[in-house]
């Protein structure tokens, strides 16, 4: 029986794309034929287990995945398990040729790579890897003084010369073209990773979203048609469609942020209107936020949980570590306070939350609650479809005022004003709560307010004592 031809393996990791994907291209021209593996490990290194609605919501890509590939006649492997010991005997199953994976810009994700490539080193194999995760490597973009931007304006300053000199179109690559004889696609491969709770809590996702890269494509595509323009006039307000609501694609790389950055930038070459332009501006501004929380994750891989300004982890700087019976109340969206209850039910029935109610929400759990930011951002790690680790804690450490670049610690969002400039309607509100009644508040928002500000001066005072 003849030896099995060398494969040219893909790993696929937060990637799952076709268009635009360095390693998949790479592996496509070697002239060898292709395989693609997935591994999900459950019980990762770094202690970041994915949250249920993340785990629906990567479920459905990979099945997406898995058919992009079929079309162009490339299986797709899926594996559980430790990552190295998966990865390991997969090896000694297969033969192959080269690796091929894209960077994750994440903590202990670059030990994984490191390991990996080096056992496929180890038993022979070439091994090329790529960056994909942000629009520049981490260790590319410093001060002069060499240390990491703490301030979000400076550093995008740096970054867009950076893009504007060097670009990223060379990562940007055409979908591959079908093959001649297209493979079966077998569901129960992803199946076989586990990701979807025994309990289907989760179908009722499927109302919301519609994972996959083809679908991210059209996403974006109507988000460049109906409302880019009016970006910076409408993103703020929950009851219009003003966002993109790409956060999900882009976690999971069925869309890449090098693609948005060059097609925002090409919009913005030839607009004339200056309303629009500052639309695409105020976009390129998001997509630049998402690119300093992973510079500031890479540079600080502690930060998920510990506060980067060490004085909010000091005694006294939370008026409670943990509170059951409020963080439930606001888990549940029974705080008593309509703006914040309509975003957590939201969340809880879709698996996402408008960024500005997101903001509200958090202020509300940290300072009026005097909730640790910790106990917020574990929740919104479990219940968002597009958790991401650097988004999250960078959006949590900004408003509770302990991080780089942070809100002040006297900066409170008031949620009733936000409510009357924001949703001055109430449609968002009686969108996710109803006609019914609101059970009282759980505090006064003056008085809280008020204990807050204390607590925070006193930290303060002892941390320049």
């Amino acid at each position: 029986m003849p030896a099995e031809r060398p494969f040219a393996l893909v790993w696929f990791r937060r990637d799952l794309r076709l268009q635009d994907n360095p390693a998949l291209h790479a592996a496509l021209v070697s002239g060898h034929p292709v395989l693609a593996l997935y591994i999900h490990d459950p019980r990762p290194a770094d202690g970041w287990a994915l949250g249920g609605a993340n785990r629906w919501y990567l479920h459905q890509s990979l099945l997406a995945l898995q058919q992009d590939l079929a079309e162009i006649g490339v299986p797709l492997a899926c594996l559980k398990g430790d990552a190295e010991g998966e990865m390991k005997g997969f090896l000694t199953r297969r033969a192959v040729a080269k690796l091929y994976c894209n960077r994750v810009v994440e903590p202990g994700q670059g030990e994984v790579e490191a390991d990996l490539c080096a056992l496929a080193e180890r038993g022979r194999i070439e091994v090329e890897t790529f960056h994909d995760d942000s629009l520049l490597p981490p260790e590319r973009v410093a001060k002069k003084d060499g240390t990491p931007y703490k301030v979000f304006t400076p550093f995008w300053r740096h970054v867009s010369d950076l893009l504007q000199r060097n670009g990223v179109e060379q990562r940007l690559f055409p979908r591959p073209r079908p093959a001649a004889d297209p493979l079966p696609a077998d569901p129960l491969e992803v199946e076989k990773l586990g990701l979807l709770d025994a309990h289907p809590w989760h179908r009722k996702l499927q109302a919301y979203w519609s994972p996959g890269e083809s679908s991210a494509l059209k996403a974006f595509s109507r988000f460049l048609q109906e409302r880019i323009d009016g970006y910076d006039d409408w993103r703020d307000f929950p009851a219009r469609q003003g966002t993109s609501r790409l956060s999900a694609a882009l976690h999971f790389g069925e869309l890449s942020a090098a693609r948005l950055y060059a097609v925002c930038q090409g919009r913005l070459a030839h607009k004339a209107d200056e309303g629009a332009r500052a639309g695409i501006r105020r976009f390129l501004a998001e997509i630049g936020w998402r690119e300093f929380s992973r510079h500031l994750l890479h540079a600080y891989p502690r930060s998920p949980a510990i506060s980067l300004n060490g004085r909010f982890e000091r005694p006294g700087a939370w008026a409670q570590d943990h509170n059951d019976r409020r963080l439930r109340a606001w888990q549940r969206g029974e705080t008593g306070i309509p703006l914040v209850d309509a975003g957590m039910r939201e969340l809880w029935e879709s698996g996402w939350m408008h960024n500005r109610v997101r903001m509200v929400a958090a202020s509300f759990l940290t300072k009026n609650l005097g909730i640790h930011w910790r106990q917020g951002a574990a929740w919104f790690w479990d219940t968002l479809v597009d958790a991401d680790l650097a988004s999250n804690t960078l959006g949590w450490q900004w408003v509770a005022g302990c991080g780089t670049d942070a809100a002040p610690y006297y900066r409170i969002f008031n949620p009733q004003l936000q409510a009357r400039k924001f949703d001055p309607a109430g449609e968002y509100i009686r969108r996710w709560l109803g006609d019914g009644i609101e059970p009282a508040p759980l505090v006064d928002l003056g008085a809280s307010r008020d204990r807050a500000l204390q607590r925070y001066q006193a930290v303060i005072r002892g941390a320049s004592g």
